[in-house]
């Protein structure tokens, strides 16, 4: 592309670099939050101004619209540019760019007489690819190792925050009945062990009907998507009632049918859910959720403050058809 100008940067970009690396890493698939800009500023100080210092920037019409932020590294097999962060504004991806900005900076690397560059990046995003289709091949000896020495309780929350960036939570709609349908059995199969096709069909047949009678009415579905489908729903089933001093405004819900497919299990995602509704009884002046636990979900649900219900009355019921004779 024409227009494109390698220069060297200096503090006095450090304004600019900050809002292009936020800018590149805010969407997918990195989803980054850098809205704490001092936290922003102080990074860019961080990895911008090491002692041995080596900083790209890619001008067009005098804008920088791409950089690599990296150092020269001394090492007994050599000298290297050692790459911390790379990236291309995302008004210019997919037109040949950072191609074109990696040629550049190898030649000039060359000219400085590195042996070498070297950078890291996540093998399950399109950067990766990027850097294989430019020459950079895996050091299949390497490894990064990380230690956290926060808490634990700040450990498994960031855990489970990146383990839910795949993750789109929402309310389902009209349109996501098929797929409701289909998570339904599955929680129908985990829950009772099997199905009968006849039973499979019935329910079929009438869950449709009724999902779309009561959908963002009586029923809320909240919902997680991956991969083009919904992987996880917790129902919220409003039931209006006579009022009475457990429920003033006569508003009382239950919680049915909590679901996640196996393979998204022990991310956080039930949690996620339930504090998703949670949040939806609160703003609508629902008055309590009931629901009822199994021993895998009850840790879960006395964590977000659930609690025993000790009723003065015994549960019963009575299966309609299954009178005594």
């Amino acid at each position: 592309m024409e227009g494109l100008v390698l220069i060297e940067l200096d503090d006095s970009y450090l304004p600019q670099m900050g809002e292009l690396y936020s800018e590149a890493f805010h969407g997918e698939p990195w989803n980054d939050d850098w809205s704490d800009t001092k936290q922003l500023g102080e990074y860019m100080k961080d990895i911008s101004k090491s002692y041995t210092a080596l900083n790209y920037g890619l001008l067009k019409d005098d804008k920088l619209v791409g950089m690599s932020i990296g150092k020269i590294n001394h090492w007994w097999e050599g000298t290297n540019y050692n790459i911390e962060e790379l990236c291309i504004s995302p008004s210019y991806q997919g037109q040949g760019i950072g191609s074109e900005f990696l040629d550049l900076i190898e030649q000039r690397v060359r000219e400085k007489g590195l042996a070498g560059i070297f950078l890291q990046t996540d093998n399950d995003k399109p950067s990766y690819h990027f850097y294989h289709k430019n020459g950079f091949f895996d050091l299949d000896s390497h490894i990064s190792l990380y230690k956290s020495l926060r808490p634990k309780k700040d450990q498994a929350e960031d855990s489970a925050c990146s383990d839910q960036k795949d993750i789109v939570f929402d309310i389902a709609n009209i349109g996501d009945i098929d797929e409701l349908v289909r998570l339904r059995i599955l929680y129908i199969i985990d829950d009772y062990g099997s199905i009968t096709d006849e039973d499979r069909a019935k329910i079929e047949k009438q869950l449709p009907d009724y999902y779309e009678r009561e959908l963002g009415k009586k029923l809320i579905p909240f919902v997680a998507r991956a991969e083009g489908r919904l992987v996880a729903a917790a129902y919220l089933l409003i039931i209006e009632k006579p009022a009475n001093p457990s429920f003033p405004n006569g508003l009382d819900s239950e919680v049915l049918s909590v679901y996640t497919e196996e393979e998204y299990r022990g991310r956080g995602i039930c949690s996620k859910l339930m504090k998703n509704l949670m949040d939806y009884a609160t703003e609508h002046k629902i008055s309590r959720i009931d629901l009822l636990a199994t021993n895998d979900g009850y840790p879960i649900y006395k964590k977000l403050g659930f609690k025993d219900n000790k009723a003065d009355y015994k549960e019963m019921r009575f299966v309609v058809g299954d009178q005594p004779k």
